[in-house]
């Protein structure tokens, strides 16, 4: 399948260690129904109209972000980083100023499903591995340049950082 266990890592994680911080464990708060509700919505909010597969890449970053000390160390913390700059947050949909309602009841429950498999620690895609960053095909950041290209899966480009921080 797509997801391994998350003990299994390979490819661009565990054995890198400039990125070390992936191997990191998850903080005990990460399966609180809290954390599960603020994944599930990155998860939705971010990628709904993506594949399952584009969908966990999403809350794989998330969690990425969880693990590395350079970002809060909490999905909600991750998630909602910076909500109040506008168009300058983490997450477009934390601080676009649109406001997030439910409205696909179907990709509701897969986005809580994706959720809870990782928070669990049971979804793993090594293809994405430790990756931090993603951005729409359809933008170009200034950070990307900064980064890594990993890997497009749907409308998404994915990113890991080079020598495990910034630079």
């Amino acid at each position: 399948g797509e997801t391994a266990p998350a003990g299994s890592r390979a490819g661009l994680s565990g054995g890198d260690l400039a990125h070390w911080w992936s191997d990191r464990p998850l903080p005990k708060t990460i399966t609180s129904d809290a954390s599960r509700r603020c994944l599930a919505q990155a998860v939705y909010f971010e990628a709904r109209g993506e594949s399952e597969r584009g969908q966990r890449t999403v809350a794989q970053v998330v969690v990425n972000r969880v693990k590395n000390p350079a970002y809060p160390d909490d999905v909600c913390g991750v998630v909602f980083q910076n909500r109040t700059w506008r168009n300058r947050c983490q997450f477009t949909f934390a601080c676009d100023r649109v406001r997030d309602v439910v409205r696909n009841q179907d990709a509701w429950t897969l986005a809580k499903k994706i959720a809870g498999e990782y928070a669990s620690g049971t979804a793993w895609l090594d293809d994405i591995g430790a990756s931090t960053h993603y951005h729409a095909r359809r933008v170009n950041p200034r950070w990307a340049k900064l980064m890594r290209r990993i890997k497009t899966i749907d409308r998404h480009i994915f990113y890991i950082t080079r020598n495990g921080d910034w630079t």
